[in-house]
């Protein structure tokens, strides 16, 4: 079922002209409102995250053989297609944002996840200071790429 699925997600994508697809996702990201985003782009972590407040905790939800978690994420990576976790830990990371405008600072923070996280391919250390974003930047839940993100700032000329 798994296989299957994932086989008709892939065919649905394909069937829409690329240039099409291109166009859809631009007409999107300038509606956004400026600031900040993670744009989810594994099968696991598609969306639009905004960075508007302080913290974003990013990680998944429980499996039923673990007890849950104590700390609240604010996004989930549906990490479990297996019904057990691949590589993101519950809480896994965290996007920090200091600052206001055009001036603010956003760094991703290591939460001591089991394995790692990765800011264009390399892997950063766990705890305070993490890691610098800047747009265009990818990061990864995980060694394989496959749960990433796209640091994107609406608004700007980067």
């Amino acid at each position: 079922m798994i296989s299957i699925s994932r086989l008709n997600e892939l065919a649905v994508i394909m069937n829409v002209d690329r240039s099409d697809r291109v166009g859809m996702m631009l007409a999107t990201l300038q509606r956004l409102p400026a600031g900040a985003y993670l744009l989810g782009t594994g099968p696991s972590t598609v969306g639009i995250i905004p960075l508007t407040v302080d913290e974003v905790v990013l990680g998944r939800a429980a499996t039923p053989l673990e007890e849950p978690s104590a700390t609240v994420i604010d996004y989930a990576v549906a990490d479990t297609l297996y019904f057990c976790p691949r590589e993101v830990s519950r809480v896994h990371a965290k996007v920090v944002t200091r600052g206001t405008g055009p001036e603010a600072e956003h760094r991703v923070i290591d939460l001591n996840s089991t394995r790692g996280t990765f800011v264009n391919g390399q892997q950063i250390s766990p705890g305070e200071p993490g890691a610098p974003l800047s747009p265009g930047d990818v990061l990864s839940l995980g060694p394989s790429q496959v749960s990433t993100y796209l640091f994107y700032v609406a608004g700007s000329e980067a």
